[in-house]
């Protein structure tokens, strides 16, 4: 078996194609409708790129960008009080903190830094908490492109066992959250986890989104599993996954790249948040 890709750019273009022309900026006024902030502490080389490819994104939309960088030494309560004015700011549509954060600062105190109008990426605890509610009208990013993903793999997620790798705020935490929603039969692991391969080869649905290369190879999974690959990390300047695609691949079903799988899609769903926090604003 070869299985087939799942190609996460092709499916942001139709995303990103149909954003609305209303939202992005006017020839010659310097205004722009739809602005996003991003905060970055540090520079972490993955966080450094997806930097880049969102400000390139946005540069192409007609969006607005901004980016807010400080020192990875900065003290927490210099970064939130930072934040408060990024979030005062009526130019600034959405708000987004790169992640990881230095250990030294308390994340979910600075994520909760981000008001609920502008929390483009569903970070912090409110935001967060709505849509474990199924009560906000936006999704986290990642959670949204692996939604798109799945449905384009025709997967049907009541009763499925789905193996979810890494508990993060990007991905482990909040597509758990959406998982349970749809009725799926969740287990959660980490790269820690002892024996990962006993449960790798149970599930029909497996989402890694730990950043450690080489995690799942092919002699982890049952034939036919759907594989979401949402992990990444950089080796000699090349942008790596958690699954070893070439043997994955031979016995799953449908698979995604990396890159161009999950990235790409995430950040079109970024930018559709956007339009919508626009709107509600």
């Amino acid at each position: 078996m070869n299985a087939k890709i799942l190609d996460g750019w092709k499916l942001s273009q139709n995303i990103l194609a149909g954003l609305p022309s209303s939202q992005k900026a006017k020839p010659g006024t310097g205004q722009y409708p739809a602005k996003l902030a991003v905060v970055q502490v540090g520079n972490n080389l993955v966080s450094a790129k997806y930097i880049k490819e969102k400000e390139k994104a946005a540069k192409g939309l007609g969006f607005g960008f901004q980016l807010y960088r400080f020192p990875e030494k900065i003290t927490g309560p210099a970064l939130e009080s930072s934040l408060m004015r990024i979030a005062k700011d009526a130019k600034n549509t959405g708000i987004l903190i790169q992640l990881p954060l230095p250990s030294h600062l308390p994340l979910q105190e600075v994520l909760d830094c981000i008001p609920l109008q502008k929390d483009v990426d569903v970070l912090a605890s409110e935001a967060l908490g709505l849509f474990a509610q199924g009560a906000l009208p936006w999704m986290p990013p990642t959670v949204h492109a692996i939604s798109i993903l799945l449905k384009e793999a025709k997967v049907e997620l009541k009763g499925a066992c789905v193996l979810v790798i890494g508990a993060g705020r990007l991905v482990g935490l909040p597509v758990s959250l959406w998982l349970l929603k749809e009725g799926a039969t969740l287990t959660i692991a980490n790269k820690a986890t002892k024996n990962l391969s006993s449960l790798t080869k149970q599930a029909d649905v497996i989402i890694s989104g730990v950043g450690k290369q080489g995690l799942i190879t092919g002699r982890m999974i049952k034939k036919g599993a759907v594989v979401i690959d949402a992990g990444t990390s950089v080796e000699d300047g090349k942008t790596k996954g958690d699954i070893d695609f070439k043997s994955v691949s031979k016995k799953a079903s449908f698979i995604t790249p990396v890159p161009g799988g999950v990235g790409p899609l995430t950040v079109a769903c970024l930018f559709q948040n956007l339009v919508t926090l626009c709107k509600t604003s």
